[in-house]
């Protein structure tokens, strides 16, 4: 990859927090160790995996806008006059090379710590601790390139660009842009690599078994191969959150139904994952970004994440908002503070659901959208949809389950549909308001803007590096 990720990605890999107390060693590090030096012990891999963690949570990445951006460019929320709309240039879809969102860096540190680590694992004793970290480094690896893939390159078209696959620690590396259907491959390979490695420990700050196969069942659906998806998805065993204990996986007082997150320590985070959507000042909340009134509307009274993800919250003003308060983060704490959730036993079933579709068993993708959804209604009757209503009762679930979580984007593109907004709406809970300008109101699936250009700055230190098509 280029020099300028590779050599930033070295920089920091080697950045780790080390602390003299027991109590403290869920702390994150910021001492600089070199490599020749570390990775020795085992408490050496561990730090070290705990820094690839928490190089997920960087502002570009986890930690704020690949959670927020994927439903910012879409028709799941409405920009609020009265914020600060700083995403304003993706909302209207204006992201250009020379502004293009930059989450290379973020993600191919995060990679070259997982070479690292990967690289180094031999200096441990065989046995189960080396074979966890080794399995959680290939997986960390594998989401990270899949990330890059969804947000860069058009994952349904395998013989478009993809983004390359770094697995060495070689700063002078470079390497074109494989196609699609090749760094498809070689995630899942990875991710093949890391499931029989990783232990059957519970944690859900860490992968797992089941996030291994949480995000198999991801990929493959991406990929169309359903049936590995549908098997993938077989072999998670988290169950999805029940309707009482839903809000509270918002509030951080619950991780049911959470398969992996990301944990954010007010105390030494400065970034919040729900601060996109809106911030506090002291004359209370601003809102910048809220559900439109067409996704709000479409929550009926019986559905639990009607409240759980919404409030008519005023701003300073007066004015009444459908405010996101999915994301609002845990109680106590600063407006946005909250966990990342990065895998769900939620979105599985709907992995599942629309994999079994497309594989022509109507009735047991049914059965599997109804395991969701008998958790979310209440009362709930199974509405026995066939053919088209069945997908389109999927396609709606996964929309609503899944706001404001990084996929209403790359689902759009998946499915060949473009974004369309209203004409009319606007940013209050009633849908009055202002409306967004009319070049912000359709964006057709074949759009080159459905997928985001390469940074410029990338491309200026590698000049081979291929930009996305149009930009």
């Amino acid at each position: 990859m280029k020099k300028s990720i590779y050599l930033f990605g070295i920089l920091f890999s080697i950045v780790f927090s080390f602390t003299s107390c027991e109590d403290e060693l869920d702390q994150l590090p910021n001492n600089a160790f070199a490599p020749e030096s570390f990775y020795k012990t085992s408490q050496d891999f561990e730090f070290a995996t705990r820094a690839l963690y928490s190089g997920l949570f960087s502002g570009s990445y986890y930690g704020g806008s690949f959670l927020s951006r994927p439903d910012i460019v879409t028709d799941n929320v409405i920009v609020a006059q009265e914020g600060r709309k700083s995403n304003l240039s993706f909302y209207e879809w204006r992201y250009k090379a020379n502004s293009a969102w930059n989450m290379m860096g973020s993600a191919y540190v995060v990679i070259n710590r997982a070479n690292q680590i990967i690289d180094k694992a031999g200096n441990l004793p065989d046995g189960d601790a080396k074979n966890n970290f080794l399995g959680e480094a290939h997986a960390v690896r594998a989401l990270a390139h899949f990330d890059l893939l969804r947000v860069y390159s058009k994952v349904s078209d395998g013989s478009s660009l993809g983004m390359p696959y770094v697995t060495v620690l070689d700063p002078t590396y470079e390497a074109p842009r494989p196609t699609v259907a090749e760094t498809l491959s070689s995630i899942i390979s990875d991710l093949n690599d890391a499931e029989p490695l990783i232990g059957s420990g519970d944690t859900k700050s860490r992968f797992t078994k089941d996030g291994v196969n949480a995000l198999l069942s991801r990929v493959h659906l991406y990929n169309k191969d359903y049936a590995a998806a549908i098997a993938a998805a077989n072999k998670v065993t988290t169950e999805i959150a029940s309707r009482a204990t839903f809000p509270q996986v918002w509030t951080d007082s619950s991780a049911d139904g959470v398969i992996l997150k990301l944990d954010q320590n007010a105390s030494i985070d400065d970034i919040g994952v729900g601060i996109e959507w809106s911030q506090s000042s002291s004359s209370g909340i601003i809102p910048e970004y809220v559900w439109s009134y067409e996704f709000a509307s479409s929550l009926s009274a019986s559905d639990i994440r009607l409240t759980a993800y919404n409030d008519n919250i005023p701003d300073a003003k007066g004015n009444l908002y459908n405010a996101i308060i999915k994301m609002y983060g845990e109680a106590g704490q600063q407006n946005g503070s909250v966990d990342a959730k990065v895998l769900r036993a939620a979105e599985v079933a709907l992995n599942k659901a629309e994999a079994m579709y497309f594989t022509g068993d109507e009735a047991g993708a049914l059965a599997e959208l109804d395991k969701l959804r008998v958790k979310r209604y209440d009362p709930f009757a199974s509405g026995g949809e066939t053919g088209q209503a069945l997908l389109e009762a999927i396609q709606y679930e996964r929309r609503v389950e899944l706001a404001a979580e990084g996929h209403r984007l790359f689902d759009l593109r998946r499915w060949g549909l473009g974004v369309s907004r209203s004409a009319t709406e606007g940013e209050f809970f009633d849908g009055t308001g202002t409306a967004a300008i009319p070049t912000a109101r359709s964006l057709s699936a074949g759009d080159y803007r459905m997928v985001f250009p390469i940074p410029q700055s990338e491309i200026n230190i590698y000049t081979s590096f291929q930009q996305n098509p149009d930009y």
